[in-house]
């Protein structure tokens, strides 16, 4: 029995309410991008005051990830077939009690679940998120500017998770202490939920495809299996479980694409082939999972360096990436403007640039410890401009590959992959950077001084800046590949 999708509605042409839809989709992205990385500052504290583990206070942070990753794509197709802004709206609500619970969560035990359910939630809500934006703009330039304004929420979210989160737990609100990371979701969902449901028009695929259940229990199991070792298996050999996780992840995503590429209903596939083999979409996507790898793993290697190489408190170390957030946020701004001039080949141009800023720091590590700060801070302040400009195009390029229809389809890939590389970067540059000091950073047991940690440093900056050219050259291969399309 077929459910009939809820037939899409005007886009919203006034302009308080685009504003205001747009607004309430943004609030959306950046809380989910906040909890996503807000963990990582406020763990000491947990872990004091649960108290918990070691091992415990990885997974408050791994589950997230994973539930997140094992739901986008199903997440993207309910949100085609029964209506993006429903999807969106039960998201952002489980996503809201999942915080409280989080907030108030008396154990460590409690809080992983209650982080699970978080992540579940976000695999809801995050690929309506460019769906809704495809969608809810039918003007050429009003989507672009609601794309640019999307990537630049991206990246403060990301900053004010690890920025913002050391200064709500460093200020202990009302006694709040870290729970007040989770406890200031409940406001913003609310507002959310109530500017969302009276002002974002419902859309959903005219075909009403079918779900994939087979698929979708496949990828349930396939991914986070495969993420869980790159996760937590970094800090010294992986234990016998974790390459069992590994083995279980690689035979049930072989079932997975042999399940797919058999699928009879080729529409309602969790991964539609014309989706995903539409000309520029594989290299499309290939260049987003690359970007946000190296997106993952500087933010890693520049906290170790900072705190454990030049000595910053956490607080002062989570500060330093403002200016990251500030270059990234005007780069998004203009990035719709320099896009509208130079057209599709701005994110080759882009990625080039950005190897340059990245390269800047090989120099920087090499001047005087009491003007490392101030460079790093310029630096890491252009690095952000230039992520900024790439970002935005890049994100659209993926959308002006497929219909309106498989929008879904396509976030929900989209979402995946940048889920694959965040936490690919982080294993493979920090475990890079580990490597090349010879032990864990902080480890008094290993000799750590400042020139050990500036030669680790740049063992991994030089391979982000790699990462960053190889990106440029995958964009440079989708823009062909449409070129070719159109030909």
């Amino acid at each position: 029995m077929t459910t009939s999708a809820p037939p899409d509605a005007a886009p919203v042409t006034t302009e308080t309410g685009w504003r205001i839809a747009l607004a309430a989709v943004l609030a959306a992205t950046f809380m989910g991008q906040v909890d996503g990385f807000v963990v990582t500052v406020a763990a000491p504290s947990v872990q004091q005051d649960l108290p918990a583990t070691f091992g415990q206070i990885q997974l408050v942070g791994a589950v997230y990830v994973l539930a997140a990753a094992a739901g986008l794509i199903t997440g993207g197709r309910l949100g085609d077939r029964f209506g993006r802004r429903r999807i969106f709206l039960w998201g952002v609500a489980l996503f809201t009690v999942a915080s409280l619970a989080c907030g108030i969560a008396p154990n460590a035990e409690t809080l992983i679940a209650a982080r699970f359910v978080q992540g579940a939630a976000a695999a809801l809500l995050i690929p309506q998120e460019l769906a809704l934006i495809r969608t809810m703009f039918d003007d050429d330039n009003r989507r672009a500017r609601a794309i640019s304004a999307y990537g630049a929420v991206v990246g403060l979210g990301t900053i004010a998770g690890i920025a913002g989160g050391g200064l709500l737990v460093h200020a202990d609100v009302a006694g709040l202490g870290w729970r007040a990371v989770f406890l200031i979701n409940i406001p913003i969902g609310l507002a959310i939920l109530l500017a969302g449901r009276r002002t974002i028009p419902e859309s959903a695929s005219t075909a009403a495809p079918g779900l994939d259940l087979a698929g979708a229990a496949l990828t349930a199991v396939a991914l986070p299996a495969l993420l869980l070792p790159i996760v937590m298996g970094q800090e010294e050999t992986p234990a016998a479980w974790l390459w069992l996780s590994a083995l279980i992840g690689v035979a049930a995503a072989a079932a997975l694409a042999l399940q797919q590429w058999r699928s009879r209903d080729r529409a309602s596939a969790l991964f539609p082939p014309h989706v995903l083999t539409a000309p520029g979409m594989p290299t499309g996507l290939a260049a987003i999972g690359v970007f946000f790898a190296g997106n993952a793993g500087l933010f890693l290697v520049f906290t170790y360096y900072t705190q454990t190489g030049l000595g910053f408190a956490p607080l002062a170390a989570g500060m330093m990436f403002a200016p990251l957030g500030c270059g990234f946020a005007l780069g998004s701004a203009f990035s719709d403007r320099l896009a509208a001039r130079f057209g599709p080949r701005l994110p080759v141009a882009g990625c080039l640039f950005l190897a340059a800023a990245l390269a800047t720091q090989l120099l920087v590590v090499r001047a005087h410890e009491d003007v490392q700060p101030v460079l790093l801070g310029i630096t890491i302040g252009i690095i952000g401009l230039a992520e900024g400009l790439v970002v935005s195009p890049l994100i659209a390029g993926i959308f002006a590959q497929v219909n309106a229809d498989d929008a879904g389809a396509a976030s929900g890939a989209a979402a995946t992959v940048v889920q694959i590389g965040l936490a690919g970067g982080f294993a493979t540059v920090g475990s890079l950077y580990r490597f090349v000091l010879g032990g864990t950073p902080g480890d008094t047991e290993t000799t750590q001084d400042l020139s050990s940690h500036s030669t680790a440093y740049s063992a991994a900056i030089a391979v982000l800046v790699v990462g960053a050219l190889t990106t440029s050259v995958l964009c440079s291969l989708r823009l062909r590949a449409a070129r070719h399309r159109v030909a």
